[in-house]
Parts: structure tokens; C-alpha cells; sequence
């Protein structure tokens, strides 16, 4: 009997065994599954923070050249402003010239003329100032027709037509016109071909 107990305790030793050796290897299996999947799901994170921190680079670069750009064109804006104010400085001291401004006047009035194609001219208008130089100039380009004085003609001449057609010749109004285009000219002297 003694064998036989001995035999079933060998048995049940090797069977326990068994079973042990097949716990830890399953055990083994499980843990270095787990630790995969650990490193797994750590290298996604590692990769989601990674792209989340590359994502917000890219915003915050965007953001800068957005940014660098709106002062860009603030800064081309303003200067070009700037250009356009001290011209009309320009042109407010030549009509306070009134030496430098009389040739002047004399021109845009026979260009006004000219305009006119020929029709006779029913009335000059002229800022309140330019009245005396108007009827000397309208006299000796032969216009008969009276002059009237009107706040909103500054730095040159209206004609009115006896069709009623108007012909307008100011210098500020011929600044104006030329603005748009002058605009892009003026920036890309400030700033460079890049500033258009």
C-alpha cells in the first residue's frame, strides 16, 4: 500500500506539476500580453501627444504668419496713406502759392476747355479763393461766361457746359482718380515687389 500511495503522490506530484508549469507558461503568456498591449497603447499615447503637439505647432506657426501678415499689410496700408496725405500736403501748399499755383490754374483750365470739345462753356467754377485768378484766366482764354465760387471745387476748375454737360479738372480730384493705380506703384516702391 505503501507503493501505491507513493505511486498516487508521484502522480499527483507530476500531474501538479503539470498543471503548475501550464499556470506559469499561461501566466507568462498573459503578462507579456498585457505588457504588449501596455507598451502598445503607450506608443499610441506617445503618438496622439506627439501629433496633438506637432497639431498645435503647426496652429500656433499659422497663427504667426497670419498674424505677420496682417502687420505687413497694416504697415503697407499706412505707409501708403502716409504718401497720399503728404501729397495732398503738396498740393494744399501749391495752392497757397498762389505765384506757383497761377500756371498752374492756367493749365487746368485749357484742359477743361479742351474737354469741353468746342461747346460753350456756361459757367467756371472755383473755390472761393481761386475767384480773382479764375476770371483773370477765364478772360484771357476768352470765356465770357461768369465765375462762381462752390466749397466742393478745391485746386482747379468746373465747367459747366451749355448742354449742361460738367467738366471737372481739380487737382486733388485728379489725385483721387489716380489712387487705385498709383496705390499698388507706391506700395511696391515702400515695400518692395512683394508688397502688391
Amino acid at each position: 500500500m505503501a507503493d501505491l500511495s507513493a505511486l498516487l503522490e508521484k502522480e499527483a506530484s507530476t500531474e501538479i506539476e503539470t498543471i503548475r508549469s501550464e499556470a506559469q507558461g499561461r501566466a507568462s503568456e498573459i503578462v507579456a500580453g498585457a505588457r504588449a498591449e501596455a507598451e502598445s497603447i503607450e506608443a499610441a499615447r506617445a503618438r496622439a501627444s506627439k501629433a496633438q503637439g506637432e497639431a498645435m505647432l503647426v496652429r500656433a506657426k499659422s497663427a504667426a504668419q497670419l498674424e505677420a501678415a496682417s502687420l505687413r499689410l497694416k504697415a503697407q496700408y499706412e505707409g501708403v496713406e502716409s504718401v497720399f496725405a503728404a501729397a495732398r500736403a503738396k498740393l494744399d501748399a501749391l495752392l497757397a502759392d498762389e505765384a506757383a499755383y497761377a500756371p498752374v490754374f492756367r493749365k487746368l483750365l485749357a484742359e477743361a476747355l479742351a474737354g469741353a470739345g468746342g461747346q460753350a462753356v456756361k459757367s467756371v467754377v472755383v473755390a472761393a479763393r481761386d475767384r480773382a485768378l479764375a476770371e483773370k484766366a477765364a478772360a484771357e482764354a476768352g470765356i465770357t461766361a461768369p465765375v462762381e465760387t462752390a466749397d466742393d471745387v478745391n485746386g482747379g476748375v468746373r465747367l459747366r457746359t451749355v448742354d449742361n454737360s460738367i467738366i471737372e479738372n481739380t487737382l486733388h480730384g485728379r489725385l483721387d482718380a489716380l489712387r487705385g493705380e498709383l496705390a499698388s506703384e507706391v506700395s511696391a516702391a515702400l515695400f518692395g515687389a512683394k508688397a502688391g
